[in-house]
This record gives structure tokens, C-alpha cells and sequence, in this order.
């Protein structure tokens, strides 16, 4: 339904009524206490007041289909709510859906456990089986491992017992406790191996600059210290830049400070830089008398041995204040130490050996001065880590990585094998596995690739990969990647990462084969399972290893792209069996609508939920690919479907009723849900959308589209004679009525807009046919509504002549429904599309077709509107004409009434009769119809009044009073009908025939003067209407100028030409001349007429001829004061003819409103229309009242020469 469903309700009468009532009310009030003028236009301008016709409509149609849906008032029933039915189809299929995907968190879906247990479970094979020495050797490497831990004073370590106790409960089955103590004791014999500390020099930033050019040339040198306390800084011999320099003694040696050449190691000069990066290692062997020292490390500026002379040479590089200290310095060096110029110290850095925790330090250590006297600046960034140094033993016979890559095998197995159930294990080890991995590894110097390698073996077994979450595989695979060194692994150790990459890859697209079950798109869980899935993917494929050993083929993107399509066509013909088997086997449209609502919720789930995860990873387009398929399976099953039903139980050929009504709502459901499939190729790619099979769909459906419109016409057409003999009158605003058969109909032809709205039939140039009918069906059912309204008002004898007549509430009923019927069809062009057709035929066939198109469309609205038009104004007409024999009646008694009856109580019973109808059709009627019945009530009432004038001509003549009366009731009625603006426009209420009879009336209460004034008024303004209109001259034209001298007190006229005069001699020509009058006369008693020239045989005559009156500004400002021009044909025998008249007001030619100082030359010719007199009297009462006034010789006067004139024009 295309009503606002959203309007307030309107109270039903009592005090909810609008005041719009109680002002209609309070009129009948002042009818009966006697009504004055004033009153009179203040109620009507209550009663007229303008409605929202928008509003009442809207609220009329609302409350009415409201009322409708709780009522029985057996319309729609009576078809089997066939029209209901098919409209609410879309509702259906929108609820279907909404439900679905309300409940798609529960519906069908998997616990988390239940997708766990689901996962693919492998049986271990990837760990190792030693033989009894291996184990043994491993085992006490283990324990000595355990034994010397590593590590700083305070880090906080499990017991030792806890240790021990991990290790034997994790080879219990391989080493018995007897063997565990005896290794136990051996180590603990062992004399303690040597530590060694590991150190990377990384980078120094923001050193001091130390030479004249602002910059410096910085080294390091380090070494250990027994203790933090070092007076003096290391100091080195001349060196070479860029290659590492042996440290020596300094001259000045301090009992504190002393250490051979073997003690110190130095890193390369950089040359010139403030920010040096030098990532060089360094190893240095830690005996008992050093382990609990200090590493100690100087920062050097070095510089070259140079002369005095070559000092002063720099000294064009000297930059600043700075700089020239620096100069100034060298040259002291320089002279003081005969040439000798020693490294500038630039810092130093002290950090106690027993603050290494295990996993070691590292990061950025400020740089510290040794005295007071000079000053450090900077920072070193510097890695350090403890190791040990063992003696040869000669038992063991596995490698240090491959003890670790063992180590970290049977750890991870073991903590799976403590799960109490299988779940999403984020891979998190204990700290007694944890510092048993760490130790071994910095106590054999294992690399963190190898560390990373051995992990990454351990958690991707195909044990475990069924427990370890998928974000801690991408983070142990993130590891691995920027570790890192191509060709850094031994073959076999390559070997084994092929293989652990290939076990995971077959295992992650396993899963996406299975993706629907495992990974359901509205499990949150699961969706975030499956982005770490596909990370962990693409991290393998963007290795350098991946592509090395072509371990995706032919490519990671078309692997996955293969699960893909496999996954979602298992998912179908799953959802396919599952429908099917529901329905007793049979596969039917019912069945394949189901599935392709249940298609259509998994498609959003998938395009809301999964789509971005591929889009945003692997740079898949996921919905395309899943789309595609689902478009290609499901199109083979609907042709399939289809094209059988044709000659099967569901074709809707020779089916009627209820049949035809199941048969066609079953395809209509399977349309609607193909279409909301459809409607999902917008989120694909322009290339994907090409040549996509399932768009058209609709072809299946066209015949039963022009089924259901053929049907559909004749249901209409039973149901708009159903609802008419069912009509009941509904009051449904308080200033409108109405029944409930125009909402019927109104109901029904918005049903199919509606029901084809919801068709969004996709071939925009095939559905012009479909819309068409559509049009044709909807125009036709409207005019037969309105006929039929009309022949019902005709038997209950509207049309009768018989007694007086009222205006009643069917009668407006009536003329609403027709009325809210006929403006339902203006709903058409845009609920149908009727642009988007027109647009769409343009560009498939050229501008001319889509114009035939929108003119075929447009004729068929237009001639239905205008069939019904015209029944609501033959209705509207006929309510006026039945009126006319009471006005009639009202206007006689209004005139025959006794001259000392006040105004008031001599119309009220017109007033009266006028009240009650105008309210009944103010109350009832809509707006538009209220402003047609009372423009046609107005000239009918206007009409009669000047009949009944005319026919008591006699009676009223010379009767003044009686005109004031008749004046004062125009008056009343212009107001009333007027209304301020709220009634029927003020052009309207001045009709011609109200003008007349105004000046009539006007006329005869105005004195001979007045009239006669008016009377030239009238004609100066007929021809000045003429000049503006441009109207064409039909008995010709004359061209004057004119202007006032002010100095000679003279009106001055210059007659210039006639032109396409009238031929009054048989010669086909004419003679004229012109007279010239200055009137009224009496306002010029001293300006006598002149006469012109005669011009022979011309129906141009050129006159250019001058003439002067003597006249003052105010007679040339006098009311109707004009120079009147009549132009004659000279004849000799007989009287002269005449030609025709014309006027010129005096109080526009210049020099009346403002001094004029020229002559003729400065003004153009003004061209006059000629007139007939019996043409251009536009006002027949002032010659009538002049000639009723015998005992006024002015006006008898005045009247015989305007009749002679009259007479010479007959």
C-alpha cells in the first residue's frame, strides 16, 4: 500500500471534534438571532477554511484500510483475499528470510566443541624413536643441562627437583629412576664448564662530534673487568679505518687496569658519522676469576697522527665557536706530544656480568664520561648472552640441534597427551619445559633460525595440529620467517621443514574443503580460526623455501580457490538432499524454493562474514567464486524444475480458482527467492556479472506473469462490484466522508502496483508489455468504478426534479469516492517505473520509441482521469441546476419583500438554504470536489439573479432602495462564496455576469453625473484592454498624438491616419472624416466639437491634420474625462455612415501629470481600435437606468444621443 501508514487517528465527533464544526455550528446560531454583514463574512471565512488536502486524503485512505483489516465486510473474501494473498507475498519471503538469519546463530550450528571434535585427527608419527644410547646420551645432556643453568643472581628459576622431575616424567618410559639418579650424580661431579659471553655491537647514535668538522670517526673497544671501577679508558695504538684493530697498553698503567692484548677486542672505524652501525659479534671466555665482573666498553673518536702544519691546513674546515677549540686543541696536542695525537674519548659502558638473565640482554645503554672534566653523549645499542663452554664429551652422539629439535618433539607430545580434551590449545608451555628449551639453547649456541626451525617441527606434527590454535601456528610461522637465512639449514634439516610444510598445508585445505562445517560464518570463534588459517597460508607461501621447493601447485591461490568450489558444492547438494528428503523424496518448486532461501541466508552469512577474511589475506574474492558456483548448480536444478513443471501437476494453464491460486503463489515464491538471489550478483566484479546465467532467471516465469495479470483483470473488476454493493459510509475525519468502497478499490489497484513493485522484473524493456496491461487494467477498473457509482446514485433518484433539494451525505460521498479513486491512478507512473521504461527504451531502441512509450502510458491515464472528470462533473453540474428553481424562488421573495425590511431578514432564508448545504459540503466533501460544486453553485446563483432582474425589470426602475438592497445582497454573496481567499478565487466570484449586474445596480443608486462618468470610464478602459492585448482591429484603426500645453492651456491633437477602415460605398471604398469631442460635456461646456477634413475613396485615409481645445489640468483629470473620436463616411444623398468610434483618456497624455516642453515631433503615435457602440458596451444597465430616469433631462439628454449614434451604426 503505497498510504502513510503512520498518520495519527482522528478523533470521532464529541470534544475531539475540529473547531471547523462548532464554528458551522455557531453560524446556525447567528442565523437564528439575525445576521449582519460583518458576521456574515466572519463565519464564512471559518467554514471555508483551507484544508491539507494531501493530509486528509492520506488520513481518509489509512483509516479506512484500517478499518478494513478488522472488519468483515466479505470484499476481499469474497475472491478468497485473492489480491491480499499475492501482495503479501514479498512480506513472506522478507519474514522467511529474517528468520532465518534471526536464528542462524542457533539454527543448524555446531558447538565449539562439536567443530573441535570434528577437525581432522591424526595418529603421531613425526616423533622419533632413538635407540636406548640415544636416549641416554640425550638424557644426560638434559640433566647436565639442568644442572649448570645459566642465568642472572635474581632470575627466578622452578627448583631444581622440578626440573629433574619434568625431564624423567616426560622419558620415564625409556629411563628408569635408577638411571636418572646415576646420571644426576655423575654431572654433578663434572667440574663446572667455562662461561662465555656473547655480544653484538649493533649501532651508537648521537655521539659527540670530536674533529673540526663537527663529526667523528668512532670504534669500540671492550673487554672484562674484575670489578665496575675503571679510572682510565681503554686506549688503542694508530689504526687503519674499517678493519679491526689490536688493543696495547697504555703508557700509563694502572694497577687497576691491566690487561693484556688477548683481553680487549675492537670493532672497525666508521668514518665521519655521529650514528655509526657496525652489528659485529664478539666472543669473550669467562674463567671463575671473571664470571662475576664487569663488561666494560669504550667509544674512541680516532684520529690520524698529523703536524702542526697540517693541523692549520683544516682550518678552512673549522665550523664555529666549537670548531675552533677543537683547532686550537689539536695544535697543543700536536706541539706538546711531538706529533703524537692520541684517540678522543667519546664514552663507555659498564655492565655486570651476573645481571645476564638466560635469554640475555639487550638494548640501547647510555654512554657515561670517566671524570667530571669531560663530558659523554649518546647512546649503544648492544646484545648480550651467556653460553658455555664444555669439555670434549666424547658419550655424546647426537648433535646440539638435533638434541633440541628431539628436545622440543617429545615436550610438545607430551603436553598433549595431558589434555584432558581436545580443545583450541594455544601452544603454551609450562616454565619447567620452557627454561629446560632455554637453557639448552644458550648453553649449546643454538640459533634463533634453529630454535624457531625446532619449534615449528615440534607444534606442526600431525598430532598436534589438530589442538594448537591456528593464530599460534602464524605466530611460531612469523618466527620462523624473520629468522630466516636462505641455504643456513642442513639438507636434512630442509627435508624436514619440507615435509612439516606440506603435513600443514594438506591439513589447512582439508579443513577449507570442509570449511561450511568447520568454520560456520556466524561462529565468531570460527571465523577468527579461519583468518589465522589463512595467514598461516600465506605466510608459507611468501617464504622464499615455499618457492623454492614449489610446495603450492601450480599456485596457493588456485589450491585454495579448488577447497573452495568443493566445499561449497558439497555444502549444496548436502542442503539439497537435506530439503528433499523432508518433502517425502520428491523434488518440487515448493522444495527448491526452500533451498533457495536456505542458499540465499548462507550467501549473506558467507558475504558478511567470510568474504573480507579471504579479501583482506589472500586478495580472493571469495563471494565471486562462491556465488558462481551456487549460480551454476542451482540454475541446472531450476531449468530443470521448470521446463518439466510446463507438462506437469504445477503448469497454471486450464487452472481456475483455489488450484490456480496455490499452484501460481508456489511459482511466485520460487520467483521472489531467485530474485533475492540475483540481487547478490551486485556485490560481484563488472567481468564476473557478464554473461552470468541466473539473471535470467525470469524468463521461467513470463508466462505465469501474463496469467496472473489476465486473472488478475477480471478478479478486479468482480471485486469493484462487490465492494460497491457492500458500500458502508465510514466517517473517518471530522471534515470528511466517505465509504468504504473507495478504499476497496483504492486497496486493490495499490495491491498490483505493489505486487509488480515486488516483481522487479529485470528486463527493464521486456516489462513495458507486463506494465501496459497493468496501466490498462488498473484505467479501466477506475472508470468502471466511477460509472458504476454514478448509475447507483441515478437509481436513488438524484436526478429526480421533484421538491426541494438538499445537498446529502450520499451525494458527497459519491463525488469522493470517484474523487480519491481517480487520484489513485496519478500513483502509477512512478510506483510502475514508467521513466525507468521510457530511459531504458531509449537506449536499447532511440529517443522515438522510448517518447511512444511514455505517450501510450500517459494516453491511457489521461483518457481514464478525464472519463472521470467528466462524471464528477456532470454530478457537480446537475447540483447547481438543481438548486437553480430555489434560488429562483429565494431571489423573487428576496426582491418582493417590503422595502422596510432590513437586509438581513430579507435574505436570510437564501442565507439559510445556502448555510446548510455549504456546510454539508464543506463537512463532507474533499477539497478539490468542495471548490468544483461551489464554483458551479456560484455562477448558477449569479446567472439566477441577474434572470431575476431582468424578468422584474419593470417593478425595480426607479426604485433606489430596492437596487441598494440588491447591492448589499451581492455583496453577502461575494463574501460568503469568496471567503477571504479560502473560498473560490475572487476572478471567479467577478465573472462577467456578477460585473454587469454590479454596475447595474451601481448604476441605479448612483446619481446621472456618476453614471455618465463610469460610463466613459468603461469605454476608455475597453479600449485601452484592446491596445494592451494587441487585439486585432476588426473595423480598423486611427492614429492620434496628443499633449497638454501648459502654456497656451490647450489639449493639442495631431490626427494622422486611418487605416483598414470599413467600406461603406458600393465603390468598395469610403469618404471619411472624424469628429472630434472632448466628454463628458458638461465637464467641458466651452471646448466645442470639431471636424476634420473629408478624405475621398480610401479606406487609409491620411489626415495629418491639427486641432486644439482649450482646456485646464483638472477638467483633464476628471473622472471619464477622454477625447472621443468618431469617424464617418461622407455620404450625398443619404446620411453619413459611421465607421467607428474611439476614445483617448486625458489624464495620461503628457503634460496632465507632469509638464511637457516639446512638441508633436517628441511623442510617437498612438494607434486607437475603431468600435462599434453595440460592440464594446460592456455595460447595458447605464443606458438602461439613464433611459428610466424621464424626469432627468441630463440623463434623457445624454441617452438620446447615445441612441442616435446606435442607430446610424445599425
Amino acid at each position: 500500500m503505497e498510504y502513510n501508514n503512520n498518520m495519527s487517528t482522528v478523533s470521532k465527533g464529541g470534544t475531539g471534534q475540529s473547531s471547523q464544526i462548532h464554528l458551522a455550528g455557531s453560524w446556525h446560531g447567528e442565523l437564528n438571532g439575525g445576521f449582519s454583514r460583518g458576521r456574515r463574512k466572519s463565519v464564512a471565512v471559518a467554514v471555508l477554511q483551507e484544508e491539507d488536502e494531501e493530509r486528509v486524503l492520506q488520513e481518509t485512505l489509512k483509516v479506512a484500510v484500517s478499518e478494513m483489516k478488522h472488519s468483515k465486510s466479505g470484499v476481499s473474501e469474497s475472491d478468497g483475499n485473492f489480491f491480499e494473498n499475492f501482495s503479501a507475498l514479498p512480506k513472506k519471503q522478507q519474514s522467511l528470510q529474517f528468520r532465518k538469519n534471526a536464528g542462524s546463530s542457533k539454527e543448524n550450528e555446531q558447538s565449539e566443541e562439536d567443530i573441535l571434535n570434528n577437525r581432522l585427527d591424526h595418529p603421531c608419527k613425526d616423533l622419533p624413536h632413538p635407540t636406548k644410547k640415544e636416549i641416554l646420551d640425550l638424557y644426560r645432556i638434559l640433566v647436565s643441562v639442568v644442572y649448570f643453568r645459566l642465568g642472572s643472581v635474581d632470575q627466578p628459576f622452578p627448583a631444581e627437583q622440578e626440573l629433574y622431575s619434568y625431564l624423567h616424567e616426560m622419558f620415564n618410559s625409556h629411563v628408569s629412576i635408577n638411571e636418572h639418579n646415576s646420571m644426576v650424580l655423575t654431572v654433578s661431579k663434572e667440574t663446572h664448564p667455562d662461561n662465555i659471553l656473547l655480544v653484538t655491537v649493533i649501532e651508537a647514535s648521537h655521539l659527540v662530534g670530536k674533529d673540526i668538522n663537527g663529526l667523528s670517526d668512532p670504534f669500540c673497544v671492550m673487554g672484562i673487568l674484575p670489578n665496575g671501577d675503571s679510572k682510565k679508558p681503554f686506549v688503542t695504538a694508530p689504526k687503519t679505518p674499517n678493519v679491526k684493530c689490536p688493543p696495547h697498553h697504555s703508557k700509563d698503567k694502572d694497577k687497576h687496569q691491566h690487561h693484556s692484548a688477548q683481553d680487549l677486542q675492537s670493532t672497525t672505524i666508521i668514518k665521519e658519522q655521529l650514528n655509526p652501525k657496525w652489528n659485529e659479534n664478539f666472543r669473550f671466555h669467562l674463567d671463575c676469576s671473571k664470571a662475576n665482573g664487569w663488561f666494560h666498553l669504550d667509544v674512541w673518536d680516532h684520529d690520524e697522527e698529523t703536524s702542526v702544519l697540517e693541523v692549520v691546513k683544516k682550518s678552512g674546515e673549522v665550523q664555529g665557536i666549537k670548531g675552533v677549540k677543537r683547532l686550537l686543541k689539536e695544535v697543543i696536542q700536536s706541539t706538546r706530544l711531538g706529533g703524537s695525537n692520541p684517540d678522543d674519548f667519546i664514552g663507555c659502558v659498564n655492565i655486570k656480568l651476573d645481571t645476564i638473565p638466560s635469554w640475555g640482554l639487550s638494548g640501547m645503554y647510555p654512554l657515561v664520561s670517566k671524570s667530571h672534566r669531560s663530558k659523554a653523549c649518546g647512546e649503544i645499542t648492544l646484545k648480550l648472552k651467556m653460553s658455555l663452554q664444555r669439555a670434549n664429551q666424547s658419550y655424546q652422539v647426537l648433535s646440539p640441534q638435533t638434541v633440541h629439535r628431539v628436545l622440543w618433539l617429545h615436550i610438545v607430545h607430551h603436553e598433549v597427551a595431558r589434555l584432558d580434551q581436545l580443545g583450541a590449545w594455544d601452544g603454551e608451555l609450562p616454565s619447567k619445559a620452557m627454561t629446560i628449551l632455554q637453557q639448552h639453547a644458550v648453553q649449546y649456541e643454538i640459533s634463533a633460525l634453529h630454535q624457531s626451525l625446532c619449534r615449528w617441527l615440534a607444534y606442526s606434527q600431525e598430532c598436534t595440529m589438530c589442538v594448537i590454535d591456528f593464530k599460534s601456528f602464524f605466530t611460531y610461522g612469523e618466527t620462523l620467517r624473520q629468522s630466516w637465512t636462505p641455504y643456513a639449514l642442513s639438507a636434512d634439516e630442509e627435508q624436514y621443514l619440507q615435509k612439516s610444510f606440506q603435513s600443514f598445508i594438506t591439513y589447512g585445505i582439508d579443513m577449507l574443503k570442509r570449511q561450511q562445517d568447520m568454520f560456520p560464518p556466524t561462529n565468531k570463534p570460527a571465523i577468527r580460526r579461519l583468518q589465522y588459517l589463512l595467514l598461516c597460508l600465506a605466510q608459507i607461501n611468501d617464504m622464499e623455501f615455499a618457492e623454492r621447493n614449489a610446495l603450492f601447485q601450480p599456485s596457493c591461490q588456485g589450491v585454495i580457490i579448488d577447497a573452495i568450489k568443493e566445499d561449497i558444492c558439497n555444502w549444496y547438494r548436502k542442503k539439497h538432499d537435506e530439503i528433499v528428503s523432508q518433502d517425502d523424496g520428491t523434488e518440487t518448486i515448493t522444495t527448491l524454493t526452500s533451498l533457495t532461501n536456505a542458499i540465499n541466508t548462507q550467501a549473506q552469512r558467507l558475504l558478511n562474514f567470510v568474504h573480507k577474511t579471504y579479501q583482506s589475506v589472500l586478495e580472493i574474492q571469495y563471494f565471486d567464486i562462491v556465488y558462481q558456483e551456487l549460480a551454476r548448480i542451482l540454475m541446472v536444478d531450476v531449468a530443470k524444475c521448470l521446463s518439466s513443471s510446463i507438462h506437469s501437476n504445477h503448469s497454471l494453464d486450464d487452472v481456475e480458482g483455489e488450484e490456480y491460486s496455490q499452484r501460481s503463489t508456489a511459482l511466485f515464491m520460487l520467483y521472489l527467492a531467485l530474485r533475492d538471489f540475483v540481487a547478490f550478483s551486485e556485490h560481484l566484479s563488472e567481468r564476473d556479472q557478464v554473461n552470468l546465467e541466473v539473471k535470467g532467471y525470469h524468463k521461467f516465469f513470463k508466462r505465469a506473469v501474463e496469467k496472473w495479470l489476465t486473472v488478475a483483470r477480471v478478479r478486479a473488476q468482480e471485486r469493484i462490484k462487490k465492494a460497491v454493493e457492500l458500500d458502508q459510509v465510514a466517517l473517518v475525519d471530522t471534515m470528511v466522508k466517505h465509504s468504504t468502497s473507495a478504499v476497496d478499490v483504492a486497496t486493490c489497484f495499490a495491491q498490483i502496483r505493489h505486487f509488480w513493485q515486488q516483481l522487479d522484473w529485470p528486463d527493464t524493456v521486456g516489462s513495458y508489455v507486463f506494465v501496459a496491461k497493468v496501466t490498462d487494467d488498473i484505467c479501466h477498473g477506475a472508470v468502471n468504478y466511477a460509472n458504476i457509482i454514478h448509475e447507483k446514485l441515478r437509481q436513488n433518484g438524484y436526478y429526480d426534479d421533484e421538491g426541494q433539494f438538499d445537498i446529502t451525505d450520499q451525494l458527497c460521498i459519491a463525488i469522493n469516492n470517484i474523487e480519491q479513486v481517480r487520484r489513485s491512478l496519478a500513483l502509477m507512473p512512478e510506483s510502475l517505473g514508467w521513466q525507468r521504461i521510457q530511459l531504458a527504451m531509449e537506449k536499447e531502441y532511440g529517443d522515438t520509441a522510448g517518447e511512444q512509450c511514455q505517450d501510450t502510458l500517459q494516453t491511457m491515464m489521461g483518457s481514464a482521469d478525464e472519463d472521470m472528470v467528466n462524471v464528477i462533473d456532470h454530478v457537480v453540474q446537475h447540483v447547481g441546476e438543481r438548486m437553480r428553481p430555489d434560488f429562483r424562488r429565494f431571489l423573487r421573495s428576496l426582491l418582493n419583500a417590503k422595502i422596510q425590511l432590513q437586509i438581513d431578514d430579507a435574505i436570510d432564508p437564501l442565507m439559510e438554504y445556502l448555510d446548510t448545504n455549504i456546510i454539508t459540503l464543506h463537512n463532507c466533501l474533499l477539497r478539490t470536489n468542495f471548490d468544483r460544486i461551489l464554483r458551479d453553485i456560484w455562477i448558477v446563483l449569479v446567472n439566477e439573479l441577474n434572470s431575476v432582474i431582468k424578468d422584474n425589470n419593470k417593478i425595480i426602475t426607479g426604485k433606489p432602495l430596492l437596487f441598494c438592497r440588491i447591492q448589499e445582497t451581492l455583496e453577502i454573496l461575494a463574501h460568503l462564496f469568496h471567503a477571504d481567499g479560502k473560498g473560490i478565487p475572487l476572478a471567479t466570484v467577478r465573472n462577467a455576469t456578477f460585473n454587469q449586474l454590479k454596475t447595474f445596480v451601481e448604476s441605479n443608486v448612483a446619481d446621472t453625473i456618476e453614471v455618465i462618468e463610469e460610463f466613459y470610464a468603461q469605454k476608455i478602459q475597453v479600449v485601452n484592454e484592446s491596445i494592451e492585448k494587441k487585439t486585432e482591429a476588426e473595423f480598423g484603426t486611427l492614429a492620434v498624438k496628443c499633449y497638454y500645453n501648459d502654456i497656451t492651456n490647450k489639449l493639442c491633437v495631431l490626427l494622422i491616419n486611418g487605416s483598414n477602415i470599413t467600406p461603406k460605398d458600393k465603390s468598395g471604398t469610403s469618404d471619411p472624416y472624424v469628429i472630434l469631442r472632448l466628454e463628458p460635456s458638461f465637464v467641458f461646456p466651452k471646448s466645442p466639437s470639431q471636424k476634420s477634413s473629408i478624405v475621398k475613396t480610401t479606406l487609409h485615409p491620411l489626415f495629418d491634420e491639427k486641432f486644439e481645445f482649450p482646456v485646464t489640468r483638472d477638467q483633464c483629470r476628471h473622472k471619464g474625462a477622454c477625447l472621443h473620436l468618431i469617424m464617418y463616411d461622407h455620404d450625398i444623398i443619404k446620411s453619413d455612415d459611421l465607421e467607428g468610434e474611439t476614445f483617448v483618456a486625458l489624464d495620461d497624455i503628457p503634460g496632465i501629470k507632469k509638464a511637457f516642453s516639446h512638441d508633436f515631433s517628441a511623442l510617437k503615435s498612438v494607434t486607437l481600435p475603431l468600435l462599434i457602440p453595440e460592440e464594446n458596451n460592456h455595460s447595458p444597465f447605464l443606458l438602461s437606468s439613464l433611459k428610466s430616469r424621464t424626469t432627468d433631462s441630463v440623463a434623457q439628454e445624454f441617452a438620446k444621443k447615445r441612441s442616435q449614434l446606435l442607430k446610424i451604426a445599425k
